[in-house]
């Protein structure tokens, strides 16, 4: 299946329109120079199912960070959150989320402005309890009833959240000191998910940075417990995450990986990886880098970000 042929079929299977209306934010207040996040919404294109084509736009909360103008290098990342408590886990740090340990701190310290849209499921967007019923847990989410709300309107709900990223990518580029040419996408574990398929589907992505989930769907989703929000039916046989990665080339990529990731096997993430350098070689471009970290299912983002860092601002 050749290159084009094979991302035309992923925008299908994930239901991506390349060609909806832009995302904007409603407003983008000041963020303080300190690098603090405001609260922001992000208009997409309604991905609610059902939706009829002409419905109004989702409202999506993202958090904004902007970097000290002293450090600010004018490129920006949208910074998708992995499973959990969503973009309040990216700005914890008293203390900082285990998992992202600060994450979008450690990206605005970097002097990249930094957008996380709330995706579906997680944190402010977990579908509402039933009347009568206690809220939901901190740490609850709703994966599974909206996965099936999805894949019942003949969607999975990882192509409404590859959707909503693409949104905030659109919004990011228009704003002030923002360099539309260096926009990135950045995510670990389900955020990885998001962050690979959307630069793959999407060409106009400056960069990505996938981490601790890149592997293969045989040997990780396929073979250990997963949740199904993960599930994009139709991915397989064609479209393997060493296929869906190669649709990057020639932009750059950076992996980032855990040794001891118990979920996204590092055999399997070695081994799929190894088919990638002769897809941008074969192109001119400088081959994507591998991180591995010493720990298990953690986003680190320390010579991941550099490498980031370098493809944005070198």
């Amino acid at each position: 299946m050749r290159t084009e042929t094979r991302r035309d079929h992923l925008r299908t299977l994930l239901g991506l329109d390349v060609t909806a209306a832009e995302g904007r934010l409603v407003a983008a207040p000041p963020a303080p120079p300190d690098g603090d996040p405001v609260e922001v919404q992000l208009l997409a294109p309604s991905g609610e199912p059902g939706a009829e084509p002409d419905a109004d736009p989702d409202v999506i909360p993202a958090l904004l960070l902007r970097p000290d103008p002293a450090i600010d290098t004018g490129a920006g990342v949208v910074l998708v959150a992995g499973h959990g408590r969503g973009i309040d886990a990216l700005v914890a740090n008293a203390p900082a989320d285990e998992y992202h340990d600060a994450l979008a701190h450690k990206l605005v310290r970097a002097g990249l402005t930094v957008l996380c849209p709330e995706m579906v499921s997680f944190g402010r967007r977990r579908f509402p309890q039933p009347a009568g019923a206690p809220p939901h847990e901190p740490e609850e989410k709703t994966c599974e009833i909206d996965a099936a709300r999805h894949l019942l309107h003949g969607r999975p709900v990882m192509g409404r959240r590859v959707a909503d990223a693409r949104a905030a990518v659109q919004a990011l580029r228009g704003l002030p000191g923002v360099d539309p040419q260096r926009v990135g996408i950045a995510g670990g574990s389900g955020g990885g998910a998001v962050a690979l398929l959307l630069a793959a589907a999407d060409e106009s992505i400056s960069a990505a940075l996938v981490a601790t989930y890149f592997s293969s769907f045989e040997a990780s989703i396929a073979s250990i417990r997963h949740c199904p929000c993960n599930i994009v039916p139709g991915l397989l046989p064609e479209l393997e995450m060493a296929d869906i990665a190669a649709l990057i080339a020639p932009r750059p990529l950076v992996i980032e990986a855990g040794e001891r990731d118990h979920i996204f096997p590092i055999s399997a993430t070695r081994e799929a990886f190894s088919r990638l350098p002769p897809v941008w070689e074969a192109q001119g471009a400088v081959p994507p880098e591998l991180v591995v970290t010493p720990g298990g299912h953690a986003f680190r983002a320390e010579r991941s970000l550099e490498a980031l860092l370098e493809h944005l601002t070198g």
